[in-house]
């Protein structure tokens, strides 16, 4: 081949390896319209799926719960020692460690949602006395107050006996807890924006600089 049809085919092979400029201008404008359409669909999924793991979490906690108390009849016991002994103060506010020494849960009661601190200051399963509450109880965002099951519009309590086993998520943000609210409940129990919501299953005040407390009905007896 003559040297200079050889050194031309190099320098085409070069030029047909590169990009142009504005080729590569229409590679970043596609990128840029893709990141633009999808990325909101993607941070959607991430938030539905922190929302789907605490519901999920919630109801493993519950099945821990109805486990216990067949065993032992009781929610005021802790089964991991011989004889089962009555709880303390201490393990009423903190249940999920007696289900998880009973062996009814494989580890503590933990969301995506919330503070991500495990334990009374955050993230916990709580046994509280409703001994006290009654059909004509009036339910608030309080931890102690009971729950509006049916979700009527007196806002009555519907948790009648002796204790209310609850779980707890602190410091989650008002879109979560709305999120939370009506996966459980139903946007038909939730409420708007970022009020207060005390019906169903799943209660909260009103989100201060944006986080609240999220209070979760189990079960009660």
């Amino acid at each position: 081949m003559h040297p200079a049809s050889s050194k031309s085919a190099r320098v085409i092979t070069r030029r047909r390896r590169a990009f142009t400029l504005i080729e590569m201008i229409g590679v970043m404008a596609i990128i840029s319209v893709l990141a633009a359409v999808l990325l909101p669909k993607i941070l959607t999924a991430i938030d539905n799926s922190r929302v789907n793991n605490a519901a999920m979490s919630i109801n493993t906690a519950k099945a821990a719960c109805v486990e216990h108390y067949a065993k032992f009849g009781s929610f005021l016991v802790d089964g991991s020692q011989t004889p089962p002994a009555m709880l303390t103060l201490g393990q009423q506010n903190f249940f999920d460690q007696v289900l998880l020494t009973e062996a009814f849960l494989d580890r503590p009661f933990a969301t995506k949602i919330g503070s991500g601190i495990v334990g009374t200051a955050g993230t916990h399963v709580e046994v509280f006395d409703s001994s006290t509450l009654t059909s004509a109880s009036v339910v608030t965002p309080g931890e102690t107050t009971g729950f509006n099951l049916d979700g009527d519009a007196a806002d009555l309590n519907d948790v009648v006996g002796s204790v209310c086993v609850q779980a707890v998520i602190k410091d989650a943000t008002a879109a979560d807890a709305k999120a939370l609210n009506d996966l459980i409940d139903g946007a038909g129990l939730g409420a708007a924006g970022n009020s207060a919501d005390i019906k169903g299953r799943v209660k909260y005040g009103a989100p201060v600089n944006g986080v609240t407390t999220i209070y979760v009905y189990l079960t009660h007896r």
